[in-house]
C-alpha cells in the first residue's frame, strides 16, 4: 500500500482537513493577539519613569483605545495612588528629570494584566483547548465505521471470492488502524506546535507588558500605603491641634494691633480736631465752648 493511497483515503483525508483548519485557525487567533499585544509593549517601552506624570494622560488614552487592555487598564486605574503634585506636573510639564513620579500602584499589575485577561478572554480558548481531543476522537470514529463498511463488503457466497474479500478485509482494517495512528499523530503534533506558536506569540508578549508596567509604577502595599496614612494623619492632627491652640492669642494679638495701628491714631485725630475746634471757638467768640454749640 503506497502513501499516497493511504493519504487520499477519504477518512485520514477528512483528519488531515481538520488537522490544518485547527492549525490555521490557531495561528490566526494568535496572530492577532500579537499584534495588538506587541503595540502595547512598544508604546510602554517608550515611556521614560520620569516622564509618566505628565504623560500619563497619554498613556490613558492608549489603553483604553487597544480593546486588548481597555477593560484591565479601567480596574488598573483603581488600584493607583495619585498625589496632588501630578496634578501640577501635568500643568507645568518637564523633561529635566527633576520631578520624580509619584503615582503608585497597591496591586501587582500582574494581577490585571495577565494570560486571562489579555489571551483567553481575546480567543476561543475552550475551543483551541479541545481540538487536541476531537483530533483523537476522528480516530477511533473513523476506524470502527472503516471497519464496518469494511465487513459489508466481504462476500463468502463464492468460494472463488473467499480470497479476493479477504485480501479486502485485511486492507481496509489497515485503513482502519492507520485512521486512529493519524489521528493521534495529529492530535501530539497539533499540542505541540500549538504550544511553540503561544509562547512565542502570545505568552512573550503578555509577561513583557507586566515588566514595562512593573517598571514604570512602584508597587506600594496595602500594609505600607496605611502606615504611611496614619503617619500623615497624626502630623495633620498635631499641626491642627497647634493651630487651634495657637488662635485665641493671634487672635487677641490681631485685635490688638488693629487698635493700636488703626482705632488708636483716629481718635487721637478726633480730639486734635476738637482742641483745634475749641480753640478756635474761644478766640472768636469767648465763653463756653459747649454753650455756644447749642
Amino acid at each position: 500500500m503506497t502513501l499516497l493511497k493511504i493519504i487520499t483515503e477519504p477518512a485520514i483525508l477528512i483528519i488531515t482537513i481538520f488537522f490544518l483548519f485547527f492549525i490555521m485557525t490557531v495561528l490566526k487567533n494568535y496572530s492577532k493577539v500579537e499584534k495588538n499585544l506587541n503595540s502595547v509593549y512598544l508604546f510602554l517601552k517608550s515611556l521614560k519613569k520620569n516622564e509618566l506624570s505628565y504623560r500619563f494622560n497619554e498613556l490613558d488614552n492608549f489603553m483604553k483605545g487597544n480593546s486588548y487592555t481597555a477593560t484591565s487598564w479601567e480596574d488598573f486605574k483603581k488600584a493607583l495612588i495619585f498625589p496632588e503634585k501630578l496634578y501640577v506636573a501635568s500643568k507645568n510639564p518637564t523633561s529635566n528629570g527633576e520631578f520624580k513620579p509619584e503615582i503608585y500602584l497597591t496591586i501587582d499589575a500582574s494581577y490585571f494584566f495577565n494570560e486571562d485577561s489579555l489571551v483567553y478572554s481575546k480567543i476561543n480558548h475552550k475551543f483551541i483547548q479541545t481540538m487536541p481531543t476531537l483530533l483523537t476522537g476522528l480516530g477511533p470514529f473513523f476506524t470502527f465505521l472503516k471497519m464496518a463498511v469494511a465487513f459489508t463488503e466481504v462476500n463468502f457466497s463464492m468460494e472463488s471470492n473467499v480470497g479476493q474479500s479477504l485480501n479486502s478485509l485485511i486492507a481496509n482494517i489497515q485503513i482502519a488502524a492507520l485512521c486512529s495512528v493519524f489521528a493521534v499523530g495529529f492530535s501530539l503534533l497539533f499540542m505541540f506546535i500549538e504550544k511553540i506558536m503561544y509562547n512565542r506569540m502570545c505568552k512573550k508578549y503578555y509577561l513583557a507588558i507586566q515588566k514595562e508596567l512593573i517598571r514604570l509604577f512602584d508597587v506600594v502595599t496595602s500594609e505600607k500605603f496605611l502606615i504611611d496614612l496614619v503617619k500623615e494623619s497624626k502630623v495633620q492632627s498635631l499641626t491642627n491641634e497647634k493651630l487651634l491652640k495657637s488662635l485665641p492669642e493671634d487672635f487677641a494679638k490681631a485685635i490688638e494691633k488693629s487698635i493700636g495701628q488703626t482705632t488708636v491714631p483716629y481718635l487721637e485725630n478726633i480730639l486734635y480736631s476738637l482742641n483745634k475746634l475749641n480753640e478756635s471757638l474761644n478766640k472768636g467768640n469767648g465763653g463756653d465752648v459747649v454753650d455756644k454749640l447749642f
